[in-house]
């Protein structure tokens, strides 16, 4: 009896010990889940933009797109953008070997081409500057294969876009006997497979534009919409599309294959709600209403599509249409509220110490100073140990502190730091093509 009572013992122990293993483990993977949900994304992207072909039709925009894109890419938070300009076939496998290895270590790739692709036998094909064909099979061992980069970049983890930007008019190149699939453009649909999209700027057989400017009307609409905040990637993509259908009087019409989850993503995430019952949407709509250029309230319409002030956001960008932004600093006119700085375009900084003023500076957590083009206050870095982490962007220039202008003679951090001394401070930034409204909060 005693023996049995000692086994039972031993088998409620060993039992326990058990259950609260299990426990354990159950507490330990929660906290692992939200420890990755709370970790940032790590965002990588390969821009390659190829003008100078040696043996095809120069092309005049590539390399000035995949500038533009690379700096919206990096403004949106990709923390690795490597640009790459007029590429051989040789330095473009290199890019993307080294590419595939970052990917591996990456929630987030991303691979943007511009220059000449063309498709054969089913399989679309970029075209490197040196490439020589003689005849169609050349293809082969003169071009890469977008297959190839779809699958090199398979590596992240969450995430996988290629863009395309090679609809053009591709080189002429012979025919063999028994080939009849050569085509103009990138014409075969692709098949990406999981979380993955492939995104063309011209439907599939037709030429993709260079406009009239630096800069081709759809990598222009792309870049202005990747650093947009709140656009979710499926409907910031048919945004782009819709852009260059109107920039092209409806000659070029972009397409996006892939199939993705209900998991939404973000280049830029939306505004969040400020903690003290801060009316965020409130805050943007005053500095639109009192802007004298329409950047604010082009970013209020952003940020808010069906915002409660949309109409009158709107019916103020009508106002506005046609005044010249002077330097490119926004500056405000009209019945302002009372600045909650002590910072303004007419008045000198109020008396305060200025260890507060750089105690403030460094709760922020920016690195900044005067833009050499004086447009503002120039964001050069951003400590993820600041409230400014996540939502202020190294490259990002403020030009309107509290509804005011910086003040040119005074230092960027005395500004700022002056600013937030009363609890919070709201800052209109320049970021990209774009402009966006950002509201810190003073921690208690």
């Amino acid at each position: 009896m005693a023996n049995r009572n000692c086994a039972r013992s031993e088998l409620a122990s060993t039992g326990a010990a058990w259950f609260f293993f299990v426990l354990s483990l159950v507490f330990l993977c929660g906290n692992l889940d939200r420890a990755r949900a709370a970790a940032p994304q790590v965002r990588v992207a390969l821009v390659i933009a190829n003008s100078a072909y040696v043996n095809a039709n120069m092309l005049p925009n590539p390399v000035s797109d995949g500038r533009l894109i690379a700096r919206s890419l990096k403004v949106a938070g990709f923390q690795t953008v490597t640009l790459l300009e007029n590429q051989n076939r040789a330095g473009m496998e290199t890019a993307l070997r080294t590419f595939a290895a970052q990917a591996e270590r990456a929630q987030v790739a991303l691979v943007y081409f511009a220059g000449h692709g063309i498709e054969y036998k089913g399989e679309n094909y970029l075209i490197p500057v040196d490439a020589r064909f003689q005849s169609d099979r050349d293809l082969e061992v003169e071009a890469v294969k977008l297959s190839t980069i779809v699958s090199l970049s398979e590596g992240a983890s969450r995430l996988r876009i290629i863009v395309i930007d090679a609809c053009r008019t591709p080189p002429p190149i012979r025919r063999t006997i028994a080939t009849r699939s050569l085509s103009g453009g990138m014409v075969a649909p692709p098949e990406p497979e999981g979380e993955s999209l492939i995104v063309y700027s011209a439907k599939a057989g037709t030429p993709a534009l260079d406009g009239a400017g630096d800069n081709s009307p759809f990598a222009t609409s792309l870049a202005r919409r990747i650093v947009e905040p709140g656009r979710e990637i499926s409907l910031m993509f048919r945004q782009v599309r819709d852009d260059v259908l109107k920039a092209t009087g409806k000659e070029q019409e972009p397409f996006t294959y892939g199939s993705l989850s209900s998991q939404e993503f973000y280049f830029v995430d939306p505004p969040k709600s400020v903690a003290g019952g801060l009316d965020v949407e409130a805050e943007a709509w005053s500095v639109c209403r009192d802007a004298a250029t329409k950047g604010p309230c082009q970013s209020y319409l952003a940020s808010f599509v069906r915002g409660k002030f949309a109409s009158l956001a709107r019916a103020r960008i009508a106002d506005l249409d046609g005044t010249p932004s002077p330097q490119g600093v926004a500056s405000f006119s009209g019945t302002r509220p009372a600045p909650v700085s002590s910072f303004s375009t007419n008045t000198a900084p109020a008396a305060a110490p200025i260890l507060s003023r750089m105690e403030a500076i460094q709760q922020l957590g920016v690195n900044v100073q005067s833009a050499d083009d004086q447009s503002g206050i120039l964001v050069r870095s951003v400590s993820p140990n600041g409230i400014a982490f996540g939502q202020l962007f190294a490259g990002d220039v403020i030009v309107g502190i509290n509804s005011a202008a910086p003040t040119r003679g005074i230092s960027a951090a005395q500004q700022i730091g002056g600013a937030l001394e009363s609890g919070y401070i709201k800052l209109l930034v320049k970021r990209g093509p774009s402009s966006t409204l950002v509201i810190l909060r003073k921690p208690k």
